[in-house]
């Protein structure tokens, strides 16, 4: 974290450049995150490119309120002809750029971080940054934006520019946005540092050259800037191959780079890194493109850009898709043998499931006959013992002296009756 702001006066003050361009619903917002302090020893460059709404006139009033805003005004010519007109005009020891709906976070901060830069003798010193969202919508869609520009390790010491940048790569801290930087004005007239008139992601290649030309860099985990993810910005508007294009002119600027200074290099500091990047970013934006939008690109690429494409960028997309396409093929291979599998499985389970009602009833059927069976053997159990009385007692009664002497008297009728049954079966 950067020193409490000690009472150290600049030689001159920090210009912030802002490029303006249909932004009458946010310039308001951001002038005031950048003028609120009527203290701070900074200028403020606005140049307005051409808009069409009311950006100048609310422009004009903030210069009128407040000495420290430098209005420009210019035909629509583009982001980075603009932030050349600023620091062609610029007065303050230090540069930093600020896009015009976007807002600082504090612009003491900003100037701590300028006091830092002239005690240690940086010529550019990185920030973090916030983004917020201009609708929850837009949250939702574009969430991954805010972790962005987040620092949270710690970089004390003075380095080399390719030294900071694999240290903040290592740690998935790096980002090429201006806002997340403060140059040193002298430093940038040196070397003669100016973004491309035209291209789009113009930032990309100014940022990588900066880094590999210094060699006294930091990194700090303050805020300087507060990001609007909103509609019709860069970041979320429609891709066209005006996009694709930025990027591949950054790929070309980036190999001459690297052939350029490839004796400062670190270490520490894989060389393709910004290659990688730019590669990337090709990559993920033709993929993006409609057909017509894809002949548009053919037509305005330059033949060395033609070549680049076709011979490292083309191929190897070609070989992505045949590779997706068949890691496609084989999910939906796997995804269909699973689809049988599974189907195979449920019928086994239903079989099993049958298996076991079966069981179930057949093991309910023995249970009930085994009950018959038991019921059966205590009923005949119950009968015996019933039968032995009847006969224990029959014999009682043979043997008793009643039975005796009734058997006496019936005698001669008995008799008589068995008399009576030969005659009569005689007679017949």
């Amino acid at each position: 974290m950067l020193r409490e702001r000690q009472e150290i006066k600049l030689d001159k003050t920090l210009s912030i450049i802002i490029p303006c361009y249909n932004v009458e619903k946010y310039i308001e917002e951001c002038l005031e995150s950048v003028c609120n302090d009527r203290d701070a020893d900074i200028e403020v460059i606005c140049v307005n490119d051409g808009s069409t709404d009311g950006t100048l006139d609310i422009l004009e009033q903030w210069k009128q309120k407040d000495a420290r805003v430098i209005v420009i005004n210019q035909e629509n010519k583009g982001v980075s002809v603009a932030r050349n007109q600023g620091l062609h005009i610029a007065k303050g020891k230090f540069i930093y750029f600020l896009d015009s709906d976007d807002k600082v976070k504090d612009v003491a901060i900003l100037e701590k971080c300028c006091e830092k830069m002239q005690e240690d003798q940086l010529d550019i010193l990185i920030g973090a940054g916030k983004s917020f969202f201009e609708t929850e919508e837009f949250y939702k869609k574009y969430s991954y934006y805010e972790k962005s520009y987040r620092i949270e390790h710690e970089y004390p010491r003075i380095m080399k520019g390719t030294e900071l940048m694999a240290e903040l790569q290592r740690n998935g801290e790096w980002a090429v946005q201006q806002s997340t930087r403060i140059y040193r004005r002298k430093f940038l007239q040196d070397n003669n540092v100016y973004y491309t008139e035209g291209q789009l992601h113009e930032d990309n290649y100014v940022t990588f050259m900066c880094m590999y030309l210094t060699d006294r860099t930091t990194a700090v985990k303050d805020v300087l800037f507060e990001r609007r993810i909103r509609e019709n910005s860069i970041m979320t508007q429609k891709v066209t191959h005006k996009n694709v294009e930025g990027y591949l002119v950054n790929f070309v600027q980036d190999l001459y780079l690297i052939a350029d200074y490839r004796d400062v290099k670190s270490p520490n500091m894989d060389m393709g890194f910004p290659l990688d990047i730019a590669r990337r970013d090709i990559k993920r934006t033709y993929r993006l493109l409609d057909e017509e939008e894809k002949k548009s690109l053919e037509e305005r690429l330059t033949e060395e850009q033609k070549f680049y494409f076709d011979t490292l960028i083309r191929r190897e997309i070609e070989a992505e898709d045949r590779m997706d396409a068949k890691s496609k093929f084989l999910e939906r291979v796997n995804r269909e043998n699973k689809e049988v599998r599974q189907k195979q499985e449920i019928r086994i389970l239903n079989l099993e499931l049958q298996l076991t009602k079966l069981e179930a009833d057949r093991k309910q059927e023995q249970e009930r006959n085994e009950k018959i069976k038991k019921d059966l053997q205590k009923k005949i159990k119950e009968t015996n013992k019933d039968l032995k009385k009847a006969n224990k007692k029959i014999k009682e009664m043979k043997e008793s002296t009643s039975w005796k002497i009734g058997r006496a008297i019936t005698c001669p009728v008995r008799k008589l009756k068995t008399i009576l049954r030969k005659f009569s079966n005689g007679i017949a």
